[in-house]
């Protein structure tokens, strides 16, 4: 993916001093291809993503209210950027009203002098982007093989650095959706754009779909569980609607042991799709589960924990189900469940009476509860 920001960068803009005049906080924005605005109504032809350039002529962009018309239509075309290139005759100056509304919109507004060829221009911007789709095409390569294939590792160490990426340090393994996963592609962007840059300040992440869910090689990081908190919560701030989970495997040092990583980053996963209270999960965290997670035992899981609950699951009865596992959930407190299933305390009461009687149970047993507590983190888990 290119942004924004990432032209700005390319010697070719710095010598012919690209200057950044509004909308900042839009730099983050994906650049997919340039095109030119020569008619007032270009959104209407625009795919989006574009690095749009602008020389005013014929568009009257010297009266504040067409400069403005002209960037709403490029908000309404999902434009990367906007790029003037600023004249005496067409356009003199961005005014503070124009800027105003870019930092509204979050859409970069750049300022080019009027001698810069626009065919230069539009053919820096083509050639970089095709650098890196083919550099981000090479790197899903080599995770791929990495992943799934026999693999030259002096080859695979040689060809990641390249582009970057120090794969000889330890690194853990990272499997992420969202939920629901409608408009999925955007927003999976949106995340690998978000893991990308909150890795940039150490080592590099390395990033691809693979089945239609996110996978990234992450490097070692002190503070991992904070910088992902840190990409949900940018990721729910613009799809508020979406729930984002990771699982996350071991780290390793060697490259052959990534596989490692990438299996046990699948159960984490797969925890976290079937219990969605939480967004992030360990694969130490998995407790127990990290011994019976293997498809030759999801049968004899699934019978022990439906043959435990069989009392419970008729309609009759499958409030006390809930009921049972949120009292556990809280540490067998009866106020605190009483709380958080919104019932009176003699309801809860009723209820875990109902209970013991179907289970045939004596819950002030200890080996009573830990079973009960074994058994809801398997149901959860199945």
């Amino acid at each position: 993916m290119v942004y924004v920001k990432d032209l700005m960068e390319l010697d070719y803009f710095k010598k012919n001093r690209l200057t950044l005049v509004a909308g900042m906080n839009g730099l983050k924005r994906i650049v997919k291809r340039p095109n030119i605005a020569q008619l007032m109504n270009f959104n209407e032809w625009m795919a989006g993503g574009e690095f749009l350039l602008v020389n005013g002529v014929g568009l009257h962009l010297d009266q504040t209210d067409q400069l403005l018309k002209l960037i709403e239509n490029a908000q309404k075309g999902k434009a990367a950027c906007i790029a003037f290139e600023i004249s005496d005759t067409y356009l003199p100056v961005i005014p503070a009203e124009a800027k105003d509304l870019a930092d509204q919109l979050k859409l970069p507004i750049f300022t080019l002098s009027w001698d810069v060829p626009f065919g230069e221009i539009l053919n820096t911007v083509y050639d970089y982007i095709i650098r890196k789709q083919m550099e981000e095409s090479r790197i899903l390569e080599l995770m791929q093989n990495v992943l799934f294939a026999d693999i030259n590792e002096e080859y695979i160490l040689e060809q990641a650095a390249f582009y970057g990426f120090h794969l000889e340090t330890p690194h853990c393994v990272l499997i992420g959706d969202c939920i629901p996963d409608k408009h999925h592609e955007e927003i999976y962007t949106y995340i690998q754009r978000c893991l990308h840059t909150g890795f940039h300040n150490s080592e590099k992440a390395m990033v691809m779909n693979h089945n239609g869910h996110i996978v990234a090689f992450l490097p070692e990081q002190e503070h991992l569980t904070e910088t992902l908190e840190h990409v949900i919560s940018q990721t729910t701030t613009v799809f508020p609607d979406v729930h984002v989970i990771f699982g996350i495997g071991n780290y390793y040092k060697q490259l052959s042991s990534y596989r490692n990583s990438y299996y046990e980053a699948v159960s984490a996963f797969r925890f976290l799709q079937s219990n969605q209270t939480q967004n992030i999960i360990f694969y130490d965290d998995l407790g127990l589960l990290r011994l019976i997670d293997d498809s030759n035992q999801g049968e004899k899981i699934r019978t022990y924990v439906y043959s435990y609950l069989a009392p419970l699951m008729s309609s009759e009865h499958t409030v006390l189900i809930e009921t049972l596992d949120q009292f556990q959930m809280d540490n067998f407190n009866i106020s605190k469940a009483a709380e958080h299933l919104f019932i009176h305390r003699n309801t809860l009461l009723q209820r875990l009476e109902k209970i013991y009687s179907l289970l045939q149970i004596d819950i002030s047993d200890y080996n009573v509860r830990r079973e009960i507590m074994n058994v809801m983190y398997l149901r959860h888990f199945i």
